[in-house]
């Protein structure tokens, strides 16, 4: 790619961070025609400010790091236990707020209790002692004195540093061979073009729903596909189809102001993408966020490869010049956002 055009994008990337801070209109259709969600005015994530030793979380976020602070639960846990971890965790969070106004719930407080003794298999004084320890901890995590009244996001402790490392391009050192689309390669291209057609005439979701997630499916299935062939195994292989799945859902299922579609994704999108709804309510652990740019990359590399685009560097070029200012943001607000951090990572240890 020439350099006039690069610096042309790189200006189009700039441009874009001022666009839509005023009027932020994230919709997600669900079952019906109607949206049901809608964020107001509010700045992307990734711009909200935070204090010192904290970072603003959206309430599913900090539901979610509440439970995994109070409960040990892992991939070896079965489906009923950390279904009654969640339930649990939000009667605990529901009883720790109105604690904190003086007005505990005595019948919340007893189901708790009753919760706690059959998980954990303990008495009633044990039971009350770990009721009291859930209750400190929340309050330890999202401190009633920092949190600001009348807003959506919770501003949360950072009790571990992050050490953020830029994502490892030598894990990518992938086949060079190209793989053309084969039958089901171009049963998922029809389908997305389909799709394309659909947002692009703005015809009603309830007319496309199945199509979705029919595309969906085929699309993950030769993205895993082709990662396999050039050489993509265990974590890229499992987790980049994944990543792409909820790209999927941001491009097509929720409303934007100007109508997208993977082809012709406006540069402020992937940024709105990225600073913001990843950030706002994609749960994973701090680290792993590295991984969207080269995911990102990756697949509109597949996409091109199926002849879905024409042009790949203008999007690979868009992605690398918001990927380190994306690892910056992932530095401020999951470490101590410092360059002497980053020197020596053992910084903050115990």
């Amino acid at each position: 790619m020439s350099k006039k055009k690069k610096k042309s994008n790189a200006k189009r990337v700039a441009k874009a961070q001022h666009r839509k801070k005023q009027k932020r209109k994230q919709k997600l259709i669900k079952t019906k025609s109607k949206p049901e969600h809608k964020y107001g005015a509010q700045p992307p994530m990734a711009e909200i400010d935070a204090p010192p030793g904290f970072l603003a979380v959206s309430m599913s976020q900090a539901l979610m790091e509440y439970n995994k602070s109070i409960f040990n639960i892992n991939e070896s846990e079965s489906t009923e236990d950390m279904n009654q971890a969640l339930e649990l965790s939000s009667l605990l969070w529901n009883y720790g707020i109105a604690a904190e106004s003086g007005k505990s719930n005595e019948n919340i407080a007893k189901e708790i209790l009753n919760i706690i003794q059959s998980i954990r298999h303990v008495g009633k004084d044990e039971a009350q002692d770990l009721l009291d320890k859930f209750v400190t901890k929340r309050n330890e995590m999202f401190p009633p004195d920092v949190q600001v009244k009348g807003s959506p996001m919770m501003l949360m402790r950072k009790e571990i540093p992050h050490l953020i490392a830029p994502f490892n391009y030598k894990e990518l050192d992938f086949s060079k061979k190209v793989f053309p689309p084969d039958s089901n390669d171009k049963a998922f291209i029809d389908s997305l073009l389909i799709m394309d057609s659909y947002i692009q005439s703005d015809k009603d979701y309830d007319d496309w729903e199945n199509e979705y997630f029919l595309m969906e499916k085929k699309c993950k299935a030769s993205f895993l596909n082709w990662l396999q062939k050039k050489g993509a195994s265990g974590k890229l292989s499992q987790d980049f189809p994944f990543l792409i799945e909820i790209f999927l859902n941001f491009v097509y299922r929720y409303l934007h102001d100007d109508i997208i579609v993977l082809k012709s994704i406006q540069p402020e999108y992937l940024e709105e993408f990225l600073f913001d709804h990843v950030l706002r309510k994609v749960i994973m652990e701090p680290h792993e966020h590295v991984d969207w740019p080269p995911a990102l990359k990756l697949f509109y590399s597949f996409l091109y490869e199926k002849k879905y685009l024409e042009d790949l560097g203008f999007i690979i070029d868009i992605i690398d010049n918001l990927e380190p200012r994306f690892i910056d943001v992932l530095r401020k607000r999951f470490s101590y956002g410092t360059e002497d951090f980053y020197r020596n990572p053992t910084l903050g240890m115990a």
